[in-house]
């Protein structure tokens, strides 16, 4: 039986550019980026990988929702049933306004909106802990491609609890509430440990 990965993601995301690496001082502006949808999914694109054709999810949605009560207003929802017990459903933008060959160190925090409670069994592991929150950033946009009948993504993203050159694992989806407490929605904020060059 496949357990349902999923949650809502929204109320805000942003990436946080702290400094172009390379020199002492830096002539241009450093931006905040953020997405706040409060109205819409705010030019983002949903994607799926990590998947064989025959475990391929059939319900996976990137979508503008109502948060569920206990909470309110707007949010970006994304979720689908893991077939694979490791599918990996990411988002991607286009920014503009950074120099080519240059580095940036960029922080990521995002707020979430989960149900799922601490200390929870499920098939493929944890509902809780075992659904990983990860932000990147790279130069080539992120696609999704087959490898030796694998769906995978094109960019070294890392895979769970370990990240790659292009990703940082921010947390899980579980909130505070133990041994598997009441699934009521709750807001859990996610951030950079240190920054991704």
């Amino acid at each position: 039986m496949a357990i349902q990965k999923s949650l809502v993601l929204g109320m805000m995301s942003s990436a946080c550019l702290l400094a172009a690496c390379g020199g002492d001082t830096l002539d241009v502006p450093t931006p905040q980026i953020a997405s706040m949808f409060t109205t819409s999914t705010d030019g983002w694109q949903g994607a799926h990988a990590d998947y064989h054709a025959e475990t391929a999810p059939t319900d996976v949605v990137w979508e503008s929702r109502a948060l569920p009560a206990p909470l309110s207003g707007q949010a970006y929802y994304t979720g689908g049933t893991n077939r694979s017990d490791d599918l990996f459903i990411y988002s991607k933008k286009k920014f503009s306004a950074y120099r080519p060959s240059t580095s940036y160190a960029l922080r990521f925090e995002i707020e979430i909106a989960s149900n799922q409670s601490s200390g929870c069994v499920g098939v493929g592991g944890a509902p809780g802990e075992s659904v990983y929150v990860v932000a990147g950033a790279a130069p080539t946009e992120p696609k999704t491609i087959v490898t030796a009948g694998q769906y995978v993504l094109n960019l070294d993203r890392g895979n769970q609890a370990t990240p790659g050159a292009t990703s940082q694992v921010l947390g899980n989806v579980a909130y505070a509430v133990p041994d598997c407490g009441p699934h009521v929605y709750q807001t859990k904020l996610l951030k950079s440990t240190a920054p991704l060059k």
